[in-house]
């Protein structure tokens, strides 16, 4: 392999894959390898602040002697890279349309390959940098030697992620291939966002459902067997176990190599191209006497369709608040039926929370607008109002986002066996949060608007680009909880109506505001 070629090419990928962050790295004069250094930085800032949030935590666990925590968080932390793996493989290599402008240059088809999977590893590494940690923690509490424990645990780390990538892939270009897949691609896509999404709900789910028990006077949960042999590696990696098991994963990993090697890159063009021309038979219903509401209405709906979009926005924006509300409801942790009537305006807050876990920059609202293309431009040239237009539009992603965070919000109720007073105000909060979020993120998506994208992951990846999001992800969470907990000892010690009716007029007052101020800097623009 050419590592000239290959540099070049991850170099010209990572561009492509963040052409905001790119444009304004350039603005700034960065070109060249400063260029791409700044591109990478980006996705190592948000690997250091994953770090900082779980490793202040893991710091207060002694790993070495807890084998059931140590497998947990690895098997959580590569449950997570399968699920974005499967969609970032597919997005990257699937839904991009860069392959007519390497066929014609002399690239080895496994240079290319290499390259888009090194993307994937930059976008993927770090949501789940913090089992990096793990091992590092484990080596130095068995009182390894320091050098020894870093090498053990950027290679184990690298492994691990490397073996996780090699499954998706023989997942992902093994399902695309097949005769069923040119017939019915979008049935396929869909079959694999199913794959991951109930790979990583009923991993999950599993896990906290394991029992914990006492050893060395801590509580550690039950070991993942199948993991145990890492925590060998780390924990004992100069003993009999911990040598095979090393030569076992070493073993394991080669395999997955030489799948790879004879199964996908031999034909990679070819399965690519046919992969970017198979779209099945599509069948649209005709509608007659529609008026323009409805047309608009229903192109707007169509956009919304695509199995990959579909695919991402769920694993990306709503995976982890449908786990974090399953694996609490089921292992028991919270029961709220008896909940006081004082925590009503608390409930209603946990409802805004929701909406703010659950809509960021890779929502339905955040993406409708630069999904049009180049159509965008050729619905300015029409004789019709561009303002009716933006309103429509904005109203089918309002819908969606009501049915997806509402109806997140309703089964969450009544996993908590909410009383029906409690169901209403959580629900309707979850509700005003999606209102207000997504006319943030719709204004947020003209902003940075791009209709020239090749790949779903490029609209994802505006203005901030990763390190946005992971700041949105968790500024969201813990900034949610902080008003919450003071919320709720407020209510515990302070009299009810004065508070309630002091908080629910601030939240009036927000809202009023809110919608003021998009409707003077936003929606003017299409008067």
């Amino acid at each position: 392999m050419n590592k000239t070629q290959l540099l070049e090419l991850t170099r010209v990928n990572l561009r492509y894959a963040n052409p905001q962050v790119t444009d304004r790295a350039r603005r700034k004069g960065k070109s060249g390898k400063a260029l791409t250094r700044a591109l990478i930085n980006q996705y190592l800032l948000s690997g250091v602040l994953f770090l900082f949030i779980y490793g202040a935590t893991m710091f207060l666990i002694d790993f070495s002697q807890m084998p059931g925590f140590f497998t947990y968080y690895v098997a959580l932390f590569s449950i997570l890279a399968f699920s974005q793996g499967i969609s970032v493989i597919y997005n990257v290599f699937f839904e991009s349309q860069d392959l007519p402008a390497y066929l014609p240059l002399p690239f080895k088809q496994s240079t290319i390959f290499a390259a888009k999977i090194l993307v994937v590893a930059l976008t993927v590494t770090p949501f789940v940098f913090p089992m990096f940690v793990v091992f590092l923690l484990t080596g130095w509490r068995a009182g390894i030697f320091l050098p020894v424990t870093i090498i053990l645990a950027v290679l184990l780390f690298l492994l691990v992620l490397a073996t996780v990538f090699a499954v998706c892939c023989l997942i992902v270009f093994g399902l695309t291939r097949t005769k069923f897949f040119k017939e019915h691609k979008k049935v396929v896509t869909s079959l694999l966002l199913g794959i991951s999404m109930t790979i990583a709900i009923v991993g999950i789910i599993f896990m906290n459902g394991q029992s914990s028990y006492s050893e060395v006077g801590q509580m550690d949960r039950n070991p993942i067997t199948i993991l145990l042999p890492l925590f060998q590696i780390v924990a004992n990696p100069f003993s009999t176990s911990g040598l095979l098991s090393l030569a076992g994963l070493l073993g394991i990993f080669l395999v997955l190599m030489i799948a790879v090697k004879l199964l996908i890159l031999p034909k990679l063009y070819e399965q690519l191209t046919d992969a970017t021309t198979a779209k099945g038979a599509q069948r649209r219903k005709y509608k007659a006497n529609q008026n323009l509401g409805q047309l608009l209405i229903n192109y707007n709906k169509q956009l919304l369709k695509e199995p990959n979009l579909i695919m991402q926005v769920l694993s990306t924006s709503l995976l982890m608040p449908v786990i974090f509300i399953v694996t609490f409801a089921i292992g028991g942790s919270l029961n709220l039926s008896h909940l006081d009537f004082r925590f009503i305006g608390v409930v209603f807050l946990g409802g805004i929370a929701l909406a703010w876990m659950t809509i960021n920059q890779t929502s339905f609202i955040s993406n409708l607008i630069s999904l049009d293309q180049e159509n965008f431009h050729f619905v300015r040239s029409l004789p019709i109002s561009m303002s009716k237009y933006m309103q429509k539009k904005f109203l089918v992603g309002l819908v969606i986002q009501f049915i997806l965070t509402g109806g997140i919000a309703l089964i969450g109720s009544f996993l908590f066996r909410l009383p029906l007073i409690f169901v209403i105000s959580f629900v309707a909060g979850a509700l005003l949060g999606s209102y207000l979020l997504c006319l943030r993120f719709f204004a947020r998506d003209y902003r940075f608007i791009l209709l020239e994208w090749t790949s779903i992951s490029q609209l994802f990846n505006r203005g901030a680009g990763n390190t946005g999001l992971v700041l949105t992800m968790f500024g969201s969470i813990f900034g949610s909880l902080i008003i919450l907990v003071m919320y709720g000892f407020a209510a515990m010690y302070l009299p009810f109506w004065p508070l309630t009716l002091g908080v629910l007029t601030l939240i009036v007052l927000v809202t009023i505001f809110w919608g003021r101020y998009y409707q003077k800097n936003f929606w003017t623009n299409f008067d």
